[in-house]
């Protein structure tokens, strides 16, 4: 796992070259996105098993943590507690899709054949 652009850019682990994710659509459109079944390059299969991205929501939660941190340490001083976890509250809402596919993109990488 030297070459990192793959992930970066969530194309298949194998050639790199095939979208692990539907591209069309923007960041504001509330939907989960849309993962393909297979690499359309190598015909790679990204799901493998019932439960094959069980795993994903560990790296998910890490995800989420380390986003909410910095939040909470920077805002903690200024805004009251109940204000606090509203603002929480809306980061996780804005970074939720995205910790969905990077968790995914990064599940698939880690253990690829």
């Amino acid at each position: 796992m030297s070459n990192f652009k793959p992930i970066l850019s969530g194309t298949c682990p194998i050639c790199g070259k095939g979208k692990i994710f539907e591209t069309k659509g923007s960041l504001l459109h509330l939907k989960a996105p849309k993962m393909y079944e297979r690499c359309s390059e190598c015909n790679y299969r990204f799901d493998k098993e019932p439960g094959y991205f069980f795993g994903a929501m560990y790296i998910s939660y890490g995800l989420a943590v380390a986003e909410l941190l910095p939040v909470f340490l920077l805002f903690s001083w200024f805004l009251p507690l109940g204000w606090m976890f509203a603002l929480m509250l809306v980061v996780l809402i804005l970074t939720m899709f995205f910790n969905f596919r990077a968790s995914r993109v990064l599940w698939i990488h880690i253990f690829h054949e």
